[in-house]
């Protein structure tokens, strides 16, 4: 036990002595290291404290070089803060700019078309090349603004120069439809709203106007001493023209005039129907007035010499003087004397009888009439109905623009039912009188009935 403790001890010394022999040479190489360390810090200090004056030099050069850039950057971004507002400007005037030639060329537009629309018609043969190079512009996508805008202005330049030539009158050749309705060559004559026209290859002359069936300027013709004035002003340019101081209201409204069959036609096919129950019933009346006006009635003084007769016990003569009497007033008569004899309730019975005949024979065909007078305006609004359906089928293909177009449908509209009240109204007025004339007479029958049998003497 003591030996093995001894050696550890002996192991440990050892140990330990080798240790301080170690420690001591790695002090020793350290304290080496660390002398050779401190020179080159002293070395390293020396070439910074050498190279610092140069690097503060040049960091100083750089500082002013990035100041300067800076103060260049701000300049150049201020220079483009200005640019751009200048741009947003210039940018907002184009904008206002383009707005306006916009607003030009549509107002240049309508301007064109109320100037096309109030030339007159002698005169669309002299601009119409320049008013329509005019509105071809939207077709013609080669155009520069510029130029586009320059043909509508060529449109105003024309229409100042026309307001110089109407000033103290325009004569100009050119083509119109004679009143032959051939388009020939001559002089127009145009003195404001008036234009006149002379044909050179014949002695057509007169007004110019406008007619539906044909695009063309068209001669109406006038009486022959204005028609050689107009002449006479085409070949001198001097002298007196004729001047409708209506403008050509007198010459519409004379062309509006028309003939009764012209107006009839324009009714359609049902005006035709209501003309023919007119005449129907205007025959029926004639025929009827005349037969209830033919139809006799009693005298006081027939009756008398009747009644004496019969009193006188003399039958037969006052049998053939109630037959003298002709018409129902005298078949009344003559069955009252052939019952004369008989009891008054049996003549009144006979009389009343023959009453009850004679009132359907002078009332007949008299309803017909009254038919008539409730059948037209029936009619009339069918021909009313039948042409609004015309007229709307012609808003449908032409629209509304067109007031010609729709005017044969109106037309026959309201023919139809001024017919139809034309033949309603005397129709009721006739079928009163007549039934009035009829009660007249059976009233007048039922009168000379009653004289009768009161101034008969018969069993009761």
């Amino acid at each position: 036990m003591k030996k093995a403790l001894s050696t550890i001890y002996l192991f440990l010394a050892l140990s330990v002595s080798l240790l301080g022999q170690d420690f001591q040479g790695a002090a020793s190489s350290a304290q080496r290291d660390l002398s050779d360390a401190n020179d080159r810090l002293d070395q390293a200090r020396k070439k910074i404290a050498d190279g610092r004056i140069p690097l503060s030099n040049e960091r100083s050069e750089l500082m002013g070089r990035v100041m300067s850039l800076r103060r260049e950057m701000e300049q150049a971004s201020r220079l483009r803060d200005n640019k751009s507002v200048d741009l947003q400007g210039l940018e907002q005037e184009i904008k206002k700019r383009e707005d306006e030639v916009s607003y030009l060329k549509s107002l240049m537009g309508d301007y064109i078309q109320r100037f096309e629309t109030q030339i007159h018609i002698s005169e669309v043969q002299i601009y119409k090349d320049v008013i329509n190079s005019a509105k071809s512009i939207s077709d013609e996508t080669s155009l520069s603004e510029e130029d586009k805008l320059l043909r509508q202005v060529s449109v105003v330049n024309t229409s100042l120069d026309r307001i110089n030539l109407l000033a103290g009158g325009h004569i100009f050749e050119g083509k119109a439809l004679s009143t032959e309705r051939v388009l020939e060559e001559g002089t127009f004559t145009l003195v404001g709203p008036i234009a006149l026209f002379s044909g050179k290859n014949s002695l057509s002359a007169g007004e110019i106007v406008l007619k539906t069936d044909s695009p063309e300027p068209s001669v109406y013709a006038i009486n022959e001493e204005a028609a050689a004035a107009i002449r006479l002003v085409s070949e001198n340019r001097t002298g007196f023209i004729p001047v409708d101081p209506t403008l050509g209201s007198a010459r519409l409204v004379e062309q509006t005039k028309e003939s009764f069959l012209e107006h009839v036609q324009k009714g359609g096919v049902v005006i035709y129907f209501i003309l023919g129950l007119a005449g129907l019933a205007l025959i029926i009346a004639l025929i009827k007035w005349i037969e209830i006006s033919g139809v006799r009635r009693a005298r006081p003084e027939d009756l008398h010499d009747i009644l004496n007769l019969l009193r006188s016990n003399e039958k037969q003569k006052a049998l053939d003087r109630a037959k003298k009497i002709k018409g129902p007033v005298g078949l009344l008569l003559t069955d009252a004397v052939n019952n004369a004899e008989e009891s008054k309730d049996l003549l009144e019975e006979v009389l009343y009888e023959r009453l009850l005949q004679t009132q359907p024979k002078l009332e007949r065909l008299i309803p017909f009439i009254a038919v008539v007078a409730a059948t037209a305006p029936l009619l009339g609004l069918l021909g009313t109905v039948t042409g609004m359906i015309k007229t709307f089928k012609l808003i449908t293909v032409f629209g509304t623009g067109d007031a010609r177009s729709l005017s044969s449908g109106i037309s026959e509209a309201l023919i139809t039912t001024e017919f139809g009240l034309f033949v309603a109204i005397p129709s009721l007025i006739i079928h009163a009188l007549l039934l009035r004339k009829t009660k007249g007479v059976l009233a007048s029958m039922e009168q000379t009935a009653v004289a009768f049998k009161n101034g008969l003497e018969t069993k009761i």
